[in-house]
């Protein structure tokens, strides 16, 4: 990929930061709250006197080494048309684009035009490794923008947004720092290690109980069941994760509060719609806790989310357990909260877990390149998606003592 030969125009003047053909980019300003439901990226309709106080509260507290918001600002009469956020992580940023969609297919291009400006700013000034961006696929202006510029597509989830009644995927764009390229190859073309047959193994039968189910359970399988995450699984997981005997499962070893575990998770309830969905993991013998299941970033208008496990405890690794909870978690994503798909995100080390997301159904979308350090290298995940339509069709065994319902 070519390095950028020009540096985006820099002006002290109020409207402009970042200046391209059509659109500027420039830091929010406390009178764009009149224009919130431009550049605000929600689909419910937000009074001035709200979006101030989301300004107040949210908006003046950024770190900007850790997230930046700007305006999107259309040159010929500076009306403010949409925004862009910048979420720093340690290796990479990632950049979410909205124009209004009224603008149509201008504020397409403009969208474009904005991630171009910011990619050129955040890569090829302030020498950052690499800048991720998810497009929906329809957006073609967008797409054909950022393409020119050098961007190149990683990943393909399908089916990920809903867009004028249908079924649209979302695509994954990087664009990669030069001279880093230059000095440690394309991430692309590093080969993914792959374990296992790769086909995916029947369902686990829906367990039916004849006597009251485990305290607390809210999925109930044949070996394990899924409650809430309480108080004191925080302890455990947490000293499970600091003994990780595997560098390659997650990140390693693992220091983190008890408190502070428990109190993200209980935050996490709060809300009627929660983001996450936090499960422990027991099992149905002896109700001891042995790992998590999760549904994270659960999007209840396009209807995904993304799943993650966490079994710190290697002696129940490798023996179903994790695959059990996974599926009893996938039947509460399609069947309880009627999501249409999921996907997951797993380092190329971590082997077992992606064999395993191969096992459950779910097939690879492709990768995200550069997220994380590894061996004296950079490194990549492994990206997965799995459509309910596709859960629903896997095979399904049978339990030939299979328990029927009572209720008292």
């Amino acid at each position: 990929m070519p390095e950028s030969t020009t540096t985006p125009l820099l002006t002290s003047d109020r409207q402009a930061f970042l200046v391209g053909s059509e659109i500027a980019l420039r830091p929010i300003h406390a009178d764009d709250a009149a224009l919130g439901t431009s550049w605000r990226p929600t689909i419910f309709p937000e009074s001035r006197s709200r979006v101030e106080a989301w300004m107040e509260e949210t908006l003046t507290k950024e770190d900007p080494e850790k997230r930046e918001t700007l305006a999107i600002v259309r040159r010929r009469d500076e009306t403010v048309v949409g925004s862009v956020v910048l979420e720093h992580e340690h290796l990479f940023t990632v950049a979410t684009a909205h124009v209004d969609p009224i603008h149509g297919d201008a504020g397409l291009v403009w969208k474009g035009e904005a991630l171009v400006l910011v990619a050129r700013w955040i890569v090829d000034e302030r020498h950052r490794m690499i800048l991720h961006t998810d497009i929906p696929a329809h957006e073609l202006p967008t797409i054909a923008t950022i393409e020119r510029a050098g961007f190149r597509q990683s990943t393909r989830f399908r089916e990920k947004r809903f867009v004028d009644g249908r079924w649209v995927d979302e695509l994954i764009y990087d664009y990669p720092n030069a001279g880093w390229l230059r000095r440690l190859g394309d991430p692309h073309d590093i080969p993914l290690e792959r374990t296992g047959t790769g086909q995916p193994r029947p369902v686990p039968a829906t367990v039916t109980l004849t006597t009251d189910p485990p305290r607390g359970a809210l999925m109930v399988g044949d070996r394990v069941y899924l409650r809430a995450y309480e108080d004191g699984d925080a302890d455990l997981d947490a000293i499970w994760a600091m003994r990780e005997p595997e560098a390659g499962y997650v990140s390693g070893r693992t220091a983190y509060s008890p408190a502070a575990s428990a109190r993200n998770v209980l935050e996490a309830q709060k809300p009627a719609l929660q983001e996450k969905v936090t499960f422990s993991v027991c099992l149905r013998e002896t109700d001891e806790f042995i790992g998590i299941v999760e549904l994270m970033d659960i999007d209840y208008v396009h209807r995904n989310a993304e799943t993650g496990s966490w079994f710190h405890r290697p002696d129940y690794r490798g023996g179903g357990y994790g695959s059990e909870a996974k599926q009893l978690l996938l039947n509460y994503a399609f069947n309880v909260l009627r999501l249409h798909m999921v996907h997951s995100w797993v380092l190329f080390n971590n082997t077992r877990s992606a064999a395993a997301l191969r096992k459950q159904g779910y097939r690879e979308a492709g990768r995200a390149c550069w997220t994380w350090t590894s061996r004296g290298n950079l490194g990549n995940m492994v990206l997965f998606d799995l459509l309910a339509e596709e859960w629903r069709a896997l095979p399904r065994t049978t339990i030939d003592d299979t328990e029927s319902v009572t209720h008292d």
